[in-house]
């Protein structure tokens, strides 16, 4: 038996908690998985079983490990590491749990908000008043599994908690430009089917506004804005979430470079750009690049550019993105870090 039916249990009575009264609740597991869609018979060959998604979800370790053998999961708290004591809390395969995600999600996640401000009791996974603090922490851990490269010769799914601090680091490297994925809009991971078995169970979010929502709960809470690391080499994405205020030092450095930020590393096209746009209007890439005589992908990657210096906002989804210069400057930095794309 691949399938562990604790596992698919815990997931049903949270599926039956969101969903009450769904016509999917009284079926059995098989039939319920077929509903789902992780359980398949190849007509074909008349073989059938659990799929990827529902292997990796609910299987046993032994059956994950023989199919992806180079996939690790990897939890470890570093809330009092000293010289002698590299972590004081870790979730591992030790052979005393079953390693599927579902059980690793469900194990690690209450040891990562448990230190939380405002934290309140967990239930099956679900809180009751969860703080918007508490959200993003689990969204993030969705994220990692969503987006997760699990075919890769070597990975580790890997949380690091600190005293301050999480890192979330997943195998495979970004489907989407660290642009896009900061604006928002436009959903593309990797697992597809993992994220419609969390999302149904009330977990993670279809719509791409998963990062985006990140960042504003950081920022309403002052502390350093999420950073996501993409290292080609290592083929794996980290992001870091830093529990930090800016000290007044670095807020007059960021206030003074905000200040002159327009005059700093801009190009030519730059510069070409910013005084063709109106400002206060909207424009789309296609529009600029007509008026300074580039093709589409390169002109999205300059007005991307001066979206990171926040000399531009971005609004919208990728298809359908435009671009607006600010109408006075004076006030352009706070008009960019609260408009959203």
């Amino acid at each position: 038996m691949i399938l562990i039916r604790k596992t698919l249990r815990k997931y049903r009575q949270i599926f039956e908690i969101r969903n009450e009264g769904h016509v999917w609740n009284p079926l059995d597991d098989k039939i319920f998985l077929e509903k789902l869609g992780r359980y398949r018979k190849d007509r074909t060959t008349g073989v059938e079983g659990l799929t990827f998604a529902g292997l990796m979800m609910f299987g046993t370790g032994q059956a994950i490990r023989e199919e992806f053998s180079n996939v690790f999961m990897d939890y470890r708290n570093e809330t009092e590491v000293t010289v002698d004591v590299r972590w004081n809390d870790r979730i591992t395969y030790d052979g005393t749990w079953e390693n599927n995600l579902f059980n690793f999600f469900s194990k690690v996640t209450p040891k990562l908000t448990e230190d939380l401000p405002k934290s309140f009791k967990l239930e099956e996974l679900q809180r009751i008043d969860e703080t918007p603090v508490y959200k993003v922490v689990r969204e993030a851990f969705v994220n990692l599994i969503i987006h997760a490269d699990y075919l890769m010769d070597a990975g580790t799914l890997k949380i690091i908690k600190r005293n301050k601090s999480f890192e979330f680091t997943n195998p495979g490297i970004l489907k989407l430009p660290i642009e896009d994925i900061f604006c928002g809009g436009n959903s593309k991971p990797r697992n597809p089917h993992m994220q419609t078995m969390l999302r149904l169970v009330g977990f993670g979010d279809n719509a791409g506004s998963g990062f985006p929502t990140i960042l504003d709960v950081w920022k309403s809470e002052g502390w350093i804005k999420p950073e996501l690391i993409e290292d080609t080499n290592l083929n794996q994405v980290t992001l870091v979430m830093k529990m930090e205020k800016e000290s007044d030092d670095k807020s007059a450095e960021k206030s003074a470079d905000l200040k002159n930020r327009e005059g700093m590393a801009l190009s030519e096209r730059h510069q070409q750009i910013l005084a063709i746009m109106e400002a206060g209007i909207e424009y789309s890439t296609e529009q600029v690049a007509e008026k300074i005589g580039l093709k589409g992908p390169r002109t999205r990657q300059l007005l991307n550019e001066l979206v990171n210096k926040e000399l531009l906002a971005c609004i919208g989804t990728t298809k359908r993105r435009r671009y607006i210069k600010p109408v006075d400057k004076k006030i352009s930095v706070l008009l960019l870090l609260n408009m959203k794309c």
